[in-house]
């Protein structure tokens, strides 16, 4: 897979920038994200930061740390209908921010591997 970050070229060149998406979800809301995620997604990686770890993981090793309030912010990225999401989930009470964007094609993070 290429990796290629956006430069200030890009931008005078009018590349599209990634849409950017952002979500107030409630816990129950964040558990179907992951349910949705396992089912239909590739998923291609996953970063739990909690107060012992900053790691990649399995999906559902993210998932079980969110369920216990023990995550401090998960990253997802994955494939869905042919393009490239990147969806953070920022616990939060009451509420769990989401930010997602979808990655414009050739550009993906050095996580990408």
């Amino acid at each position: 897979m290429i990796t290629k970050k956006l430069s200030l070229e890009d931008l005078q060149n009018n590349l599209p920038l990634p849409e950017i998406l952002q979500a107030e979800w409630a816990k129950d809301q964040v558990l179907q994200l992951f349910a949705d995620l396992a089912a239909g997604a590739q998923v291609q990686h996953v970063q739990l930061k909690s107060a012992t770890t900053d790691a990649a993981v399995p999906l559902a090793t993210a998932e079980a740390a969110f369920a216990a309030e023990e995550a401090h912010a998960i990253q997802v990225r994955y494939m869905f209908e042919g393009e490239m999401w990147c969806d953070t989930i920022m616990p939060g009470n009451p509420t769990t921010r989401i930010i997602r964007n979808r990655v414009p094609n050739g550009c993906f993070s050095e996580l990408e591997s």
